[in-house]
C-alpha cells in the first residue's frame, strides 16, 4: 500500500519482512530495518510499518531504546501515535526527524481550532517543539536512552533521558513523571486547545519512510543531501548502502493507562487469537491488570491502510509479555498498568501513576507464569566470583531487588 505521506517507501508483508531479515530480535531486544542492500524500485526501499493493535485515550508511553535509525540523507524515521480520520483525531510524534537532523522535532497535529505552544497545530504542519534530545547519529553513540509521553485532559508532555540518566521508577511498576523534572517539550491544554476533543484513539507506530511531504520538501535545501543526488528519490533508490544504520533497536516498551473512574483499566478490541500449535496460559480472574502471559504470539505488522487493516506476523521468537490486543514486539518487555488517573493541579506536570494489585476480596498473590529465562553470568563457572557462595552472591544481589517471588518452578 502506499505511504500517506507520499515517500519513497515499499511497507513489506510479512514474508518479505522476515526472509529479508527487516524484523529480527538479539539479546531480548527487537530490531526493524529497512533494505540497505538492493537498489530499490516500483514503490520505493523496503521498509516496515509496526502499529500497535489497541487504541488509546490517555497514556503514559515508556520507550527504551539502544538504537534509533541514523542520520542518513532522504530518510524519515519517527515514534508517533495517531487516531482515524487524520488529523481530526490527532497525532503526536515523540521522536522524528529527517535527513542529517541533529536533534529530536516532537511535533503535534489536529483539526482546527487548536493551538499549543503558542502556534497553530493545524494538519501537516502542525505546532513543534525541538527538544533538548539527540537524534540519529547523536543518539546512538551513547548506547541509547528513554523517551516518555504522557498525555492527559490538561496537556501533553515528553521527556528524553539519555542511557544512565534515567529515572529508577520509569520502567517500574508505577512510574512518577512528578519526579522527573521539567518535560523536554510540553503542550499544555487549555482555552486554546481542548486535549480530549483534538486527539482520542490513537494507535502506537515505528516506521521509517524515505522522501516524501518533509525529507523530499527538504532536499533541494539541505546543501549536504542535494549535493549528493538531483533528487531525494533518486538518492534513495541507488545508494542502499547508505542504509545501513536505519534500524531501531527496541529494548522495552510500556503502555500505562489510566482509568479515570477508578476500576481497573480493561485493554481495548479483542484479544488476539494464537496459532493452534502455540498455548495461551490462564488469565487468572482475581488479576485487576488485565495481563496475559504467552509463549510465542503475534507481532503486529502492517503496511499503510485503514486501523483495521492489520497483518499477524509470528517471528518465533519467545514473547516475554504482552497485554490482551495490546502492542506486542518479539522479546521486548510490553506492558499495560491498570493505573489512577489524578488531575494536573498546577501547569507543570504532576501526575502520579499508581498500579494496582489487588481489589476488595480476592486473592492478594496471584498467580506469576514464568514465560522466559536465562542465566545470569555473576556466578558462571571459573568466572571472577566462582569463590563466592550462593549465599553470599545472593545476601547482595538482594539489596538491589524490589520483590521477590517464592515458589515451585516447573518445567514444561
Amino acid at each position: 500500500m502506499d505511504d500517506p505521506t507520499h515517500g519513497y517507501v515499499n511497507y513489506v508483508d510479512q514474508s518479505t519482512a522476515q526472509s529479508s531479515g527487516l524484523i529480527d530480535s538479539n539479546n531480548g531486544a527487537t530490531i526493524l530495518r529497512v533494505d540497505s542492500t538492493n537498489v530499490a524500485s516500483g514503490r520505493g526501499r523496503n521498509s516496515v510499518r509496526l502499529t500497535s493493535k489497541a487504541s488509546y485515550n490517555h497514556a503514559l508511553i515508556v520507550l527504551h531504546l539502544a538504537h534509533m535509525p541514523g542520520n542518513a540523507c532522504g530518510m524519515w524515521p519517527a515514534f508517533w501515535t495517531t487516531g482515524p480520520n487524520w488529523p481530526s483525531s490527532g497525532e503526536i510524534d515523540i521522536i522524528e526527524g529527517v535527513n542529517m537532523q541533529s536533534q529530536n522535532q516532537v511535533t503535534m497535529h489536529t483539526s482546527e481550532g487548536c493551538s499549543l505552544a503558542g502556534s497553530s497545530c493545524l494538519a501537516q504542519e502542525g505546532c513543534s517543539l525541538g527538544d533538548s534530545g539527540k537524534f540519529g547519529d547523536g543518539f546512538n553513540p551513547g548506547n541509547g536512552g528513554m523517551y516518555a509521553m504522557e498525555w492527559t485532559s490538561n496537556g501533553i508532555f515528553v521527556w528524553n533521558f539519555d542511557r544512565g540518566q534515567e529515572p529508577q521508577d520509569i520502567l517500574g511498576e508505577s512510574p512518577d513523571p512528578q519526579g522527573w523534572g521539567n518535560p523536554t517539550a510540553s503542550f499544555q491544554g487549555g482555552s486554546s486547545c481542548d486535549i480530549d476533543q483534538h486527539f482520542k484513539d490513537h494507535q502506537i507506530i515505528f516506521d521509517t519512510t524515505f522522501c516524501g511531504d518533509w525529507a523530499g520538501r527538504e532536499w533541494s535545501q539541505d546543501k549536504t543531501c542535494s549535493a549528493k543526488a538531483s533528487t531525494c528519490e533518486e538518492y534513495v533508490q541507488n545508494n542502499p548502502a547508505a542504509f545501513a544504520e536505519a534500524f531501531w533497536t527496541i529494548n522495552a516498551l510500556k503502555v500505562y493507562t489510566s482509568d479515570e473512574s477508578g476500576d481497573p483499566a480493561q485493554p481495548s478490541g479483542q484479544a488476539t487469537s494464537l496459532p493452534a500449535q502455540q498455548s495461551q496460559q490462564p488469565v487468572p480472574t482475581d488479576q485487576p491488570l488485565a495481563t496475559q502471559f504467552v509463549d510465542g504470539g503475534p507481532v503486529t505488522m502492517t503496511s499503510f491502510g485503514p486501523p483495521s487493516v492489520v497483518t499477524e506476523v509470528i517471528t518465533g521468537a519467545p514473547i516475554t509479555m504482552t497485554v490482551g490486543p495490546d502492542f506486542i514486539l518479539p522479546q521486548a518487555k510490553v506492558q499495560q498498568q491498570a493505573t489512577d488517573d489524578r488531575d494536573r493541579k498546577t501547569s507543570a506536570p504532576k501526575f502520579f501513576y499508581k498500579a494496582k494489585m489487588g481489589s476488595p476480596g480476592t486473592s492478594s498473590l496471584p498467580p506469576v507464569y514464568i514465560v522466559s529465562a536465562v542465566r545470569t553470568p555473576i556466578g558462571q563457572f571459573q568466572g571472577s566470583l566462582a569463590s563466592q557462595s550462593a549465599i553470599q552472591l545472593g545476601s547482595h544481589a538482594i539489596k538491589y531487588v524490589e520483590e521477590v517471588f517464592y515458589g515451585n518452578v516447573l518445567s514444561a
